[in-house]
């Protein structure tokens, strides 16, 4: 059923987004932010993820005419067309301290990035307050460098305080990796232990490990 939900994931943003992408007006959760709630995770400590971020690209693309009134928008058919899962080579990962207001966030951070026409940064101003940035930590490879990103697709993140996270990967829009799928997990840190994160969206085999 995880394999059908990634699959559901993937495709039905593309056939919503034309519909929906001009009636959604992004903003921030309605929930107070409290930062004595989640200021421990500007703290260094000795966690760490190991993680892995794949995800599908499509091999063969078909589109379908769907008529609404007199305009006609065309959707992407995801059953005719075939997609090949591989390892990510521009990805972002995001974790978020666990409390109410970042749970909120991290949906929003999905929604919004799903849903909106064209690729978007999860964490773009409209939803994402400048006040609470500073509680968000970030890397993005390559750029991070070879000690935090060792190969394509995978990411060693060192140094965390121990705790629970919201994850929120996405993989960066540029001309070599054409998507902006986004994945929320919730991760426990541990100090003194390396976790595994495998963030992946589409086939039903996953073709890079932790």
């Amino acid at each position: 059923m995880r394999h059908n939900n990634k699959i559901k994931k993937l495709f039905f943003p593309m056939l919503i987004m034309p519909l929906l992408g001009g009636c959604i007006h992004p903003h921030p959760p309605a929930l107070p932010f409290n930062s004595n709630e989640v200021a421990w995770a500007q703290k260094p400590g000795h966690a760490a993820i190991r993680g892995c971020v794949s995800g599908a690209i499509f091999t063969r693309q078909t589109t379908t005419a769907l008529t609404l009134g007199n305009n006609t928008v065309y959707t992407f058919n995801g059953i005719d067309s075939s997609i090949m899962q591989i390892p990510r080579v521009h990805f972002t990962v995001e974790l978020l301290p666990e409390s109410e207001y970042m749970h909120a966030l991290a949906k929003k951070m999905e929604f919004y990035s799903h849903r909106l026409t064209g690729p978007t940064a999860v964490n773009d101003p409209r939803w994402v307050d400048a006040s609470v940035l500073p509680f968000i930590a970030r890397i993005s490879c390559p750029v991070a460098g070879p000690d935090i990103c060792p190969s394509i697709g995978h990411f060693v993140w060192p140094n965390l305080p121990a705790g629970q996270w919201y994850a929120v990967t996405s993989y960066d829009a540029t001309n070599g990796d054409n998507s902006y799928v986004i994945d929320v997990q919730k991760i426990t840190t541990v100090d003194g232990k390396t976790v595994p994160l495998v963030a992946w969206t589409g086939t039903r085999r996953v073709l890079c490990s932790s």
